[in-house]
Parts: C-alpha cells; sequence; structure tokens
C-alpha cells in the first residue's frame, strides 16, 4: 500500500530550482562542461500519465549537456554521446531507446553520475520507481555530498511508503543543504522531516 503524502507535492518552479541544484553540484564535483537542463515536454501521451504515488506536480527532467539532435548522433561511441542521444530521444519520446542509450552511458563509464541520473529520471517517469530508486542511488554512491539527489530519493521513498528511508534521506539533505547555505532547500527539508516524524 502506498503512502499518500500530499505535503510531498512540488510544485513546478521548486522541482525546477532542485533540478537545477543537483546539476551545479554535478558539474562543481566532476569538472565537466556547463550541464543544460532539457524539459521533457516531448514525452508521449502515455508516458505523461502519472504513475501511482508519484508527485503529480513533478515534471522528469533531464541532466545533460545541450541536447544534440537524434540524427546528429547515428553512431556514439562514448558515453557522453550516448547520454546525448539518451536525452534527444527522450525528447522525441523514445523512452525505450532513451534508458538503451543511458545505460550503454553507464556500461562505458561506471562513475558517469549524470547518466544514471538521467536514466533515474526516466525509470521514474515511466512508473519504474524502484529502478529509479537504484539509479539515485548509485548517484549518492558517486556523489555523496549532493544534496539534490537525496532530497529526490527522498520524495519518491515517502511515495513509495519508505518513511524511514524517506527520513534519512530528509535529514542528509538538509545537513548538506545547510553546509551549501542553501535556506529555501534547508527548510523545505526540515518541513518534509517534521511532516514525516508526525505520521
Amino acid at each position: 500500500m502506498l503512502l499518500r503524502l500530499p505535503v510531498l507535492r512540488l510544485q513546478w518552479s521548486t522541482f525546477d530550482i532542485l533540478t537545477s541544484h543537483f546539476l551545479r553540484s554535478t558539474t562543481k564535483t566532476s569538472g565537466s562542461t556547463a550541464i543544460a537542463l532539457v524539459l521533457l515536454v516531448a514525452l508521449s501521451s502515455a508516458a505523461n500519465a502519472r504513475p501511482t504515488g508519484l508527485p503529480s506536480a513533478v515534471k522528469p527532467q533531464l541532466a545533460s549537456p545541450q541536447p544534440t539532435p537524434s540524427a546528429a548522433l547515428p553512431d556514439p561511441k562514448t558515453a557522453k554521446e550516448f547520454n546525448q542521444r539518451g536525452t534527444s530521444g527522450v525528447q522525441n519520446g523514445d523512452l525505450d531507446g532513451a534508458i538503451a542509450d543511458f545505460s550503454q552511458a553507464v556500461r562505458l563509464k561506471r562513475d558517469y553520475a549524470t547518466a544514471y541520473y538521467n536514466r533515474g529520471t526516466v525509470y521514474a517517469s515511466t512508473g519504474n520507481v524502484r529502478a529509479a530508486l537504484a539509479d539515485y542511488t548509485q548517484v549518492i554512491a558517486l556523489k555523496p555530498n549532493n544534496a539534490a539527489v537525496r532530497y529526490s530519493r527522498g520524495l519518491l521513498r515517502a511515495n513509495t511508503g519508505d518513511r524511514p528511508g524517506a527520513l534519512i534521506d530528509f535529514q542528509q539533505a538538509a545537513a548538506l543543504f545547510k553546509q551549501e547555505g542553501n535556506t529555501v532547500f534547508y527548510q523545505k527539508a526540515q518541513d518534509y522531516i517534521k511532516q514525516l516524524q508526525a505520521v
């Protein structure tokens, strides 16, 4: 049975800020080139149907270098190229192809946090919460000081009824947000902690 916590529903602007924070953290720690947000407005209508138990206001977003049209990467060879083609596949509504490309990216580069994050986001958008949680957990293993992915995993855990796991994620996210001086998300994490403790 899913725990329905309406208090965990995000506004679009909140998720945009959170995802942007994740990307800045990833860019800072990996030294990679600038990472842009890609709003997934091209999802097919079937993919847009929200899976039961996920926050309805959360729109999946990918962390990726500027998207490259799929036609420009007909035969990718590097992890970055597979990640780019996966991002383009999502934009074109090819979620299965995108998952395959993100999977190939992590096969080629096991520590590619961005590809794990992207694949996890697509899994979450298709209702495969278990796989999304596994990918977010891998991102945390690679980027343990990334507050935003801990916060995101906390939201997924709360919506699947894992209150203890969600509580741990929000506590860790709050501590990291506080270290970063991000008072907005520190307070949001603290609010979720209080709400989870009250349930």
